[in-house]
């Protein structure tokens, strides 16, 4: 007689999906597109900075480029690109301190995804790393070593190495004075050069990819600053 089939134990089972969840297999390419159009409905249109293609065309390609370089597969390069789809949907609701507010966007949105709990709390806590802290004087991303948080926070100053850095600067310096804070010539000069010169990437792959690039665009700066002194 063939013995009744034993149910296993609640700690052995798969956890239920949450209702209308993604299946995990779709859940990049679906992501992607509701935060992509979240991102490009929702987002406050004075962000010539901060907009839909800071994430979209500059910081998640930098991603995708960087986990190649390092070696990010799997699960742990779905949380990271997870993370830079959502590190700055935060200013759907407020400019300043919208880390935290990304953060919970994105918690209350993954799960629908089929990200696990954990996989929610690692995201969060990589959106939380992009937040500018003041260090002796100067504002700085802090990843620590997490290789993920290293990650992201070099992505999401990628424009620091390129050719287009004056092009993003001068959108960032428009930004800010939508948000009623202006800068002269010799002051926003000087604040570039500060934040160039002390700003490091934390990964291989981008210094190999954007420290020449960077050490030139920060001569060219010190140079522009030298003339109106």
């Amino acid at each position: 007689m063939q013995s009744a089939k034993r149910e296993a134990p609640k700690s052995m089972r798969p956890a239920a999906a949450a209702p209308g969840a993604v299946p995990s297999r779709h859940r990049m390419k679906s992501l992607r597109r509701h935060v992509e159009n979240r991102l490009r409905r929702e987002l406050p249109g004075a962000l010539h900075y901060h907009g839909a293609h800071h994430t979209l065309t500059d910081v998640v390609p930098a991603v995708e480029r960087l986990c190649d370089g390092e070696g990010i597969r799997g699960k742990d390069r779905d949380i990271l690109l997870a993370a830079a789809l959502f590190h700055d949907t935060g200013f759907i609701e407020a400019y300043n301190a919208n880390e935290p507010i990304g953060a919970r966007i994105a918690a209350d949105t993954l799960p629908l995804y089929g990200f696990s709990h954990a996989e929610v709390l690692k995201v969060r806590s990589l959106i939380l790393a992009t937040e500018m802290r003041e260090v002796d004087g100067v504002w700085r991303q802090v990843p620590g070593e997490d290789p993920l948080k290293r990650i992201l926070c070099d992505a999401d100053l990628d424009n620091l190495g390129r050719t287009d850095f004056f092009q993003v600067s001068d959108s960032l310096r428009r930004e800010l004075s939508e948000q009623g804070t202006e800068f002269s010539e010799l002051e926003w000069l000087t604040r570039q050069v500060l934040f160039a010169s002390q700003q490091e990437w934390f990964t291989d792959s981008q210094r190999t990819a954007r420290q020449a690039g960077k050490e030139a665009n920060l001569a060219s700066l010190r140079k522009a600053l030298s003339a109106l002194l």
